[in-house]
């Protein structure tokens, strides 16, 4: 029960900021619900000398007569350093260690030590290497024959519905030895496979294992043997991302379950003990089905390869050309549809088999829970001390402000417990009994529901179950099944149809008393792959010797998405990555050197300088951005919750009430003006150079006079100019069809004739430029005035980060566990045909291929290019309200060009390079003379770390991302390599392999992703999320707080799926009253009960007796001293506030107010920075005076405790002996008497499981 069913013995607590502490083992039940769980022991992630080279099937298209509407043709050319590389097709995915924490300058660690030593429970401490996984043994499916020519394709999708798990034997078995595995050789799966199409094979049937013996498996024509490195919670086995399947067979295949091999993954957890394994997990093929014929889908194909008839043959170059959709760094959810909640007092109120606070570990202390709490919630992407806005809307007329504390803490809880062990789903009975109080079991129900819909729990590769009392109850023979049709298998189609299977299971029993079987899922994908513009692509070259950590691994580049950025704060890819995949991952470096256009290194000062004033222009041309929407905010009581205790006070006015009774009161705010969260204005500071991201904080915009900021920055003003000289920006501003770029480009020329700007200044500007144009995939003159930063304040926390051996793992993981989702490729859809807002009746997709399918529902992830390009048919026509969104929002497209070198030559230290591109007129200082040449190679990331193969990766950004689409690969691979032997020298080799994508010629993305586009509205984004009657929309274009990113994506995903469960099952049922009055519950009768017990009253009458002799003898123990500050900064900062703040009030502009609290902390801080240490000096003087004086007062502390815990036993012992409490004859039988009763409850109270009953020892007496 509560933590340690959660956590594995030996392994970390979890996957937020920290690490937390191993608790003891309270329940071995709830570990038995750690199914596909791993099977062997852990291992290191390489070195396997039992493993022999396996070869993963693909089928290499040589058509040349792609269509034009398709992605474009792969050309590949052999060159002579290529005699020493091997060319295969080897997969796999490698391994690194993650990064090292950083220490906090400011922390001291000998107060550490001393407050560690005082408090007894030491600080939470930092996130830590996960343990290694073991070795996973996958079995790939054996061809089937491809059907007849004359056979005609199906019509009607109808794949084969699953039955209800079946409760299995437990069956003991021990790892499988990789001796043993009877692996085949490369060569001899070579003999066997066909030499026109690499097929896969089916496993043949697998005996039981006996317990007792040596497991010897069949041999097995393709084995996969993968290591996953090192992951937070100890990995569930699953199959290898890499090498699982994604072309689909011509054949449809249906879902096998090998008898022998369905029985659960269990372990039996012991305290102090590892994990025993119990069984095998079954292997199931995915489901994928196809079109009738694949040779009449080429414009499915992602890509075809040709030979290219280059007229010189000497010394070609390697070059290819692959399309594959880009960066989809993802969103946030945004809003969907009017949140809609029931409310009904007949509805019959639940009983629970659980008992209050059985999910809060009894051996942790309750401050260190309390953080636990906190932490959760903050991975979660909700805010620990205040309600969700959905919350709100709600408790509202049900609990009062006092109890929102109460709330809070039961949330928090439960997101606990999730984080903790991401592999495990929560159940209701484990969210249930973090409640403290059986008057709140129903409010935890209701935060269940809410917290599984939405998709803060429960979601990703985790496989949710039914309880044990609803997985034998029958479905009625004639029983309906409705369908959800998912369109796309990128991160947003995957995610919503993974979650969708999630929320049937947990609500399955819904849908049998409504007489329905739970709906099928069926994704349809156009693609002969998954993932959409998620894409690491193999590449075909192998060197002789590969590196140590990707022996037998998959070499791959990053078509597409690329860089997770930051795990920590909420992003799902977090819990998905680090917490159930186990996807190995390497942190960038953020270190970037630049070059000049003459190969020569930037002065750094100098581009620190440049960068300032760019971020200056940012920050004066954020005045215009749309304000920050407000919410609620309804927060908690901190305090409290810091210190894991709820609420007493009891009111009996609701939020609502309370909010309607000052509304009545002269004068007062309206309800929708009460209690809400503050306008803050967040202001550009820096630019994050690996993303193009801007990182801001709260402040002013353009609070400072230009002149007077710029010498602020360190710049040295013109002759003549004055510290009140000014830019003018409103008269920009109100131009016709006024851009950001537009008005940046105007505010440089202003600052031109402030300071002195050269070209070298003007080349460093316009980097930083092609670096937003490349988070924006557009030149910065399409994006809006008013949007172009809508999602600021949104950004996740920690290292960006690289998935090794590639981000496509994510999707194949989504797809295949823990169950393989149904998916039909290579099934473009021509038409959907929809029941809009009034009518009724159910949706019809249509394909390419004459595909027709029919649903229920239908949810739209087709990229925001290819809904601008008109490819997909809309019955009836999208009304205007969505079209004209469609048509406002931006959508660019970024291009790379991908370089693979048979050695490395560029430096190995650092993972980012810049290059600085001249103007048409070199020393132009006219932004226009920029544009067209600042975004071409200007960034290259180093990636052979994540690839396995000495690999550059350029981009291509702004109207460089467009000019690759009309450029061919060979001039584009002369260039790139002409630049680099600028910077690198004449030794600089051609390329052994080049790829270059072109995301707006894909047919299926037409560009790479989203931008605020120069007209665009501010609810933009959120009307893209809005559904029309049974057709619901995600992807990363409907969300406008991560829009453009894979989790925005994949959020988006999950909005979607809340929004169909809610459109099938109605919204969350909330009882009234959901919180049942103290005069009415048994836990207030019982509290009565035991206020007059008289033996209570004895022992505590006695309790006061004994201390009040013991204070009266020794006085009251000793108080320890209070931590001072200690940093030398925090007397600076006190001392020098007011000069601070005048120094601001000097440059500022008028109407802009006083410069705020932050403002201020800003100018101190680098008023700090630029002090010298003479001038510093007496200020760290003081602060080693107050260390001391702590120290020494700290340290006599404990020795007068110490002295008085000593006087104060001996007090208490001579004291007891001396008056010694004994009952009663009266309470010795009123004792025996309860216990006596106690006992016959508990013999009624025991829990064989967490499954509801239809009986339940807390009795809700609403009487």
């Amino acid at each position: 029960m509560g933590t340690s069913s959660r956590i594995r013995s030996g392994q970390v607590g979890g996957i937020g900021n920290g690490t937390l502490k191993n608790l003891k083992e309270l329940d071995s039940r709830r570990s038995k619900r750690a199914s596909l769980a791993a099977s062997s022991p852990a291992t290191k992630p390489v070195n396997n000398s039992g493993r022999s080279g396996t070869t993963a099937s693909r089928v290499f298209h040589t058509d040349s007569e792609s269509n034009s509407e398709d992605i474009a043709p792969e050309i590949i050319v052999w060159t002579e350093t290529m005699d020493a590389m091997n060319i295969d097709d080897d997969s796999s995915s490698g391994s690194l260690s993650p990064a090292t924490e950083m220490e906090d300058p400011f922390t001291d660690p000998d107060i550490v030590q001393m407050e560690i030593e005082h408090n007894a429970t030491p600080p939470l401490p930092r996130l830590t290497p996960p343990p290694p996984t073991p070795t996973l043994l996958i079995w790939a499916p054996e061809p089937e024959l491809p059907p007849e020519p004359e056979q005609e394709p199906e019509s009607v999708l109808e794949p084969e519905s699953k039955p209800e798990p079946e409760p299995v034997p437990e069956l003991e078995s021990k790892s499988v030895p990789e001796s043993n595995l009877g692996l085949k050789s490369t060569a001899e799966l070579e003999q066997e496979l066909e030499p026109e199409l690499v097929a896969q094979q089916e496993p043949k049937p697998k005996e039981k294992r006996q317990s007792n013996s040596k497991p010897q498996p069949e041999p097995i024509p393709e084995a996969l043997l993968e290591s996953v490195p090192e992951s937070l919670p100890e990995p569930k086995q699953f199959p290898d991302l890499q090498q699982l399947p994604e072309q689909a067979p011509e054949q449809k295949l249906k879902l096998e379950n090998k008898p022998e091999l369905e029985t659960e993954l269990e372990f039996k957890r012991e305290p102090g003990s590892e994990p025993v394994l119990q069984s095998e997990p079954a292997i199931e093929k995915p489901v994928i089905e196809q079109g009738p014929s694949a040779a009449s889908s080429l414009s499915a194909i992602s890509f075809v390869s040709e030979r290219s008839d280059l007229s010189s043959l000497p010394s070609p170059s390697l070059s290819s050309k692959a399309t594959t959709p880009i960066d989809i760094d993802s969103s946030k959810e945004a809003s969907g549809p009017v949140f809609r909640l029931s409310q009904s007092a007949d509805t019959p109120r639940r009983r629970y088999d659980v008992r209050p606070k059985v999910s809060i570990p009894p051996d942790l202390p309750v401050s260190e829970y309390a953080m636990q709490c906190i932490a959760g919630a903050e991975t979660s992407r909700l805010n620990p001390y205040s309600l969700h806005e959905e919350e709100y809307l709600i408790l509202r007329d049900h609990i009062s402000h006092a109890q929102v504390t109460t709330y809070l803490n039961i949330r928090n809880g439960i997101l606990r417990l999730w984080v903790r062990n991401p592999q495990v789903a929560v159940t209701r009975e484990e969210a249930v009994g973090c409640a403290k109080d059986t008057r709140w079991f129903d409010v935890a129900n209701v935060c269940f529901d809410w917290l599984v819909r939405r998709g803060y729990i429960n979601f990703g590769c985790v496989e949710v179950r039914a309880s044990r009392k609803q997985v034998n109850r029958e479905v009625p023979v004639d029983a309906k099944q409705k369908t959800v049709v998912v369109i796309g298998a990128g991160m947003a189609g995957l995610g919503c149809a993974r979650q969708l299977e999630g929320l049937f299971m947990e609500y399955s029993k819904k849908f049998r008393e409504k007489g329905e079987m739970a709906p099928r899922v069926v994704v349809l994908e156009g693609r002969n792959r998954i993932g959409g513009r998620v894409y690491s692509r193999a590449f075909a070259t192998i060197p002789t010797e590969a590196p140590e950590a990707f022996r037998g691994k998959r070499f791959t580049a990053e078509m597409g998405g690329m860089i997770i950025t930051g795990f920590d704060r909420g992003n799902p890819l977090n819990i998905i990555v680090r917490g159930q995949l186990s996807l190995p991952y390497r942190p960038l470096r953020p270190d970037t050197t630049l070059y000049d256009s003459n190969g020569k290194p930037v002065d750094l000062e100098r581009d620190q300088l440049v960068e300032k004033l760019y971020n200056d222009c940012l920050d004066r041309v954020s005045e215009y951005k749309f304000k920050q929407p407000t919410s609620k905010l309804i927060e908690g009581n901190r305090d409290l919750m810091d210190e894991g205790k709820d609420s007493s006070a009891e009111t009996h006015k609701t939020i609502r009430q309370t909010e309607e009774s000052v509304a009545a009161q002269p004068y007062a705010p309206p309800v929708s003006e009460q209690n809400i969260t503050p306008q803050v204005n967040l202001v550009p500071v820096s630019s994050d150079r690996a993303t193009g991201r801007i990182h801001t904080e709260p402040g002013t915009p353009g609070a400072l006079k230009a002149a007077y900021k710029a010498k602020l920055m360190g710049w040295a003003l013109k002759h003549g100019v004055s510290d009140d000289a000014d830019l003018d920006i409103e008269s920009a501003t109100r131009e016709p069809n006024a851009t950001l770029g537009s008005v940046t480009d105007n505010v440089i020329a202003q600052y031109k004739d402030i300071v002195d700007l050269t070209a070298q200044d003007y080349r460093l500007m316009n980097w930083h430029i092609a670096n937003l144009e490349y988070s924006n995939a557009t030149n910065y003159n399409q994006l809006s005035l008013q949007g172009w930063d809508i999602d600021a304040g949104n950004e996740w926390e920690g290292n960006h980060t690289m998935v090794v051996g590639g981000y496509q793992s994510v999707p194949r993981g989504l797809m295949h566990v823990p169950t393989p989702l149904n998916i039909r490729q290579i099934s473009p859809v021509s038409r959907i045909t929809y029941a809009s807002g009034n009518s009724t009746g159910a949706a019809t997709v249509e394909c390419e291929d004459g595909f027709t399918i029919e649903a229920d529902y239908v949810v739209n992830t087709i990229p925001l290019g290819v809904l601008k390009h008109g490819n997909v048919a809309f019955n009836p026509p999208l009304p205007s309200w969505k079209t004209d969104a469609i048509q406002r929002l931006g959508f660019g497209v970024l291009n790379k060009v991908i370089l693979v070198y048979k050695e490395p030559f560029w430096d190995d230290d650092r993972d980012i390079f810049g290059l600085l591109r001249n103007p048409t007129n070199r020393h132009s200082l006219d932004q226009k003379d920029y544009a067209s040449q600042r975004g071409r190679f200007f960034q290259w990331f180093n990636v052979s770390e994540t690839s396995g193969l000495p690999v550059l990766l350029a981009l291509m950004a702004g109207d460089a991302g467009y000019d690759t689409e009309q450029t061919c690969n060979d001039d584009l691979v002369a260039e790139a390599t002409e630049m680099l032997r600028n910077v690198f020298g004449p030794k600089v080799p051609d390329p052994v392999e080049a790829v270059v994508t072109r995301w707006a010629s894909d047919k299926f993305a037409r560009g790479s992703y989203s931008s605020a586009g120069p007209d665009m509205k501010a609810d933009d984004y959120d009307t893209m999320a809005r559904s029309i009657g049974n057709l619901f929309f995600a992807g990363e274009h409907t969300s406008g707080t991560h829009p453009a990113t894979v989790h925005g994506a994949y959020l988006s995903g999950l909005r979607a799926a809340s929004d169909v469960l809610d459109a099938l099952l109605g919204p969350i049922e909330v009882p009234s009253p959901l919180i049942i009055p103290k005069e009415t519950s048994l836990s207030l009768k019982r509290k009565v009960a035991n206020s007059k017990d008289p033996t209570k009253a004895r022992l505590e009458a006695y309790e006061i007796e004994l201390w009040d002799y013991i204070i009266a003898q020794i006085g009251l123990r000793p108080i320890a001293p209070t931590r001072p500050a200690i940093n030398a900064y925090v007397f600076y900062s006190k001392a020098h506030y007011e000069d601070a703040r005048k120094k601001l009030e000097e440059g500022r502009r008028a109407g802009k107010g006083k410069a705020s609290a932050n403002e201020v902390r800003v100018m101190s801080a680098k008023m700090w920075r630029d002090t010298s240490l003479e001038q510093r000096k007496p200020f760290m003087d003081q602060a080693d005076e107050q260390k001391r004086l702590y120290s020494q007062a700290l340290a006599q502390f404990k020795e007068h405790a110490a002295d008085w815990d000593k006087k104060a036993t001996e007090l208490k012992e001579k004291y007891e002996k001396e008056h010694p409490c004994v009952p009663t004859a009266e309470e010795l039988a009123a004792i025996a008497i309860a216990l006596a009763e106690k006992g016959q409850r508990r013999s009624r109270m025991r829990v064989e499981s967490y499954a509801e009953t239809e009986t339940s020892d807390v009795e809700m007496d609403l009487s």
